[in-house]
């Protein structure tokens, strides 16, 4: 008998249909996380060495996603194209790469322009 609590995860990317579902998840925690309304060390698993010194550097900016833009690179590579809002009422551009390693999305690389 299984567990009602079993997680299955997947071995292989999401479709094209879940994959801009699960990467704008994603992107949203991340800046949740430049916002400080997440801890960085919950995306720990999500994130890249690379793309974690990134998102340190931006974190206490504050920013709202306001809309995003997902072009697939291969079935494992997505790029991300954003516009954020920050506590001031400044409009900025993100660019993000996100690539599926280990059956889960990582993000890594992130740039939040100034």
């Amino acid at each position: 008998m299984s567990s009602p609590n079993r997680t299955v995860r997947a071995t292989t990317p999401p479709t094209p249909d879940t994959r801009a579902a699960s990467v704008h998840h994603l992107l949203t925690a991340v800046v949740e996380a430049v916002d400080g309304r997440r801890p960085l060390r919950q995306l720990a698993d999500h994130l890249t060495p690379p793309a974690a010194a990134e998102v340190g550097r931006a974190l206490g900016q504050g920013a709202r996603l306001n809309r995003m833009r997902v072009c697939r690179i291969s079935p494992e590579v997505t790029e991300l194209s954003a516009v954020v809002s920050t506590r001031t009422g400044r409009v900025r551009a993100l660019a993000a790469r996100m690539e599926w390693s280990n059956n889960r999305w990582r993000c890594t690389a992130f740039h939040l322009l100034p």
